[in-house]
């Protein structure tokens, strides 16, 4: 069983996910979710009758900075207390992971602040490392590689830009846009199979990377 926390996103949550299938309780946004999270993951793992899980995956980002800490210091803090290992996983690879089977190349943009997003590229087989770029040069870029679809918060804040100027694209809905607590506790569960778990000493956010 393990437990995956979300809170990099606009969205929050928590999810358990074991053989016997997943539960998942979604939190409202903002610091009143955050401060609800304790209570979230005590109500799932009473539902299920558990009192600790095998590990716990948590979202790393890029994303919200104050979301990214919370989440990751509860994150280490359960894995702590219970002394079983955490997972962390990307918001880029939760985002990709929601709409797989996707046969074509996947540009996953997270928004950022303003006119910026985290861009990244998305394979069913990987997907690439972050970069903050203005999502007019992102545009750009998915253009040039022949990007088929657009996922994630960056797409939708610019999705009539989008629509507007390359018709060709397409974008995700909303309902696909924001990574969701279940996707980061399966990812966590199959990473975690293959022996991905790591020291939650070692666990820190992760906020993406500036093009040199």
């Amino acid at each position: 069983m393990i437990l995956g926390i979300e809170t990099a996103g606009r969205r929050g949550g928590v999810a358990l996910v074991s053989p016997a299938g997943e539960v998942e309780l979604l939190l409202p946004p903002g610091p009143q979710g955050t401060a609800l999270l304790p209570a979230g993951a005590n109500a799932l793992l009473t539902l299920v009758g558990a009192e600790r899980v095998d590990a716990v995956a948590v979202d790393i980002g890029p994303g919200s900075f104050t979301g990214l800490r919370v989440g990751v210091a509860f994150a280490k803090g359960l894995a702590q207390a219970w002394g079983v290992p955490v997972v962390g996983v990307r918001q880029t690879e939760v985002l990709a992971r929601a709409v797989l089977p996707w046969p074509g190349r996947i540009a996953v943009w997270i928004h950022d602040r303003r006119e910026f997003v985290y861009a990244a590229w998305a394979t069913p087989d990987r997907v690439g490392r972050e970069t903050v770029l203005p999502w007019e040069e992102a545009l750009r870029r998915a253009l040039e590689r022949g990007a088929s679809l657009l996922v994630g918060s960056g797409a939708l804040e610019f999705r009539d830009e989008i629509r507007a100027r390359a018709p060709e694209l397409r974008v995700a809905p909303e309902a696909l846009a924001h990574p969701r607590p279940g996707t980061v506790a399966r990812l966590g569960w199959e990473r975690f199979k293959a022996g991905g778990g790591e020291d939650p000493r070692g666990l820190e956010p992760h906020y993406g990377h500036k093009e040199e």
